[in-house]
């Protein structure tokens, strides 16, 4: 493409286009009167002057709009989630804002690349709440976890403490100096060094539906309310 920006065929193409465009910028909508507006060609075509376009190979975008369009600096819009993580503790940082953060969402922009944010960072560049619902399910797991955990229904003695949680039968045995968790008859290779940890890993087999997969998948018989899973396996 010819860079000839000082051609009055260029400018009167260009006037045209932001004219076209109601004199604002086509991405975030800034008017002409805040901004300075500029016209980005969607694509190139070898040889061809500025002006020797379809109008609808150009749009008119702010100038910050169109630094981000060619990817001279880091766009906030247009990133794709792809991923999170649980680091689990502060140690890591946001590489929009640098905050230090635990839950890391990977995000992607075709013209940027990718980066590990927070959850406000990873909703305002994805314009959505796909993290903010992520940490929200997130917090009411560990809240149910920290109310199985410290339940009354515990029924503790010397060694020995068991409860049931949905219909299954949960005991904890404590041996010499560790713990070993039974549920539902099946006893976990697992030793525990506290009996917070075995609790804790009870509430998430059975919580996250591992235990019932696990189950299905030995012929392992489930309570009654799970006897339609059992009949729909043997078939």
């Amino acid at each position: 493409m010819k860079n000839n920006y000082n051609s009055e065929f260029w400018k009167e193409f260009r006037d045209s286009i932001i004219e076209s465009d109601g004199y604002k910028c086509s991405i975030c909508g800034k008017e002409s009167s805040k901004t300075i507006l500029q016209v980005h060609h969607t694509k190139y075509i070898k040889g061809r002057n500025l002006w020797e376009y379809a109008s609808e190979d150009c749009v008119t975008l702010c100038k910050s709009c169109h630094a981000m369009e060619h990817g001279k600096i880091k766009p906030n819009y247009g990133w794709e989630y792809i991923g999170d993580e649980d680091l689990g503790d502060l140690i890591g940082e946001c590489d929009n804002c640098g905050s230090n953060i635990r839950y890391v969402f990977h995000i992607y922009h075709e013209k940027w690349g990718a980066l590990e944010v927070g959850t406000l960072c990873c909703d305002n560049l994805t314009d959505s709440q796909e993290a903010s619902n992520l940490m929200e399910s997130v917090r009411r797991f560990e809240s149910r976890k920290k109310n199985f955990i410290n339940s009354i229904k515990w029924k503790s003695s010397e060694h020995f403490h068991s409860i049931k949680k949905n219909l299954f039968e949960i005991k904890i045995d404590e041996i010499d100096d560790y713990f070993c968790l039974t549920i539902h008859n099946q006893k976990s290779k697992k030793r525990y060094s506290s009996l917070e940890l075995a609790k804790s890993s009870a509430f998430e087999a059975i919580e996250n539906g591992k235990f019932i997969e696990y189950c299905l998948k030995k012929n392992i018989s489930l309570p009654a309310k799970f006897k339609i899973n059992n009949k729909q396996k043997d078939k």
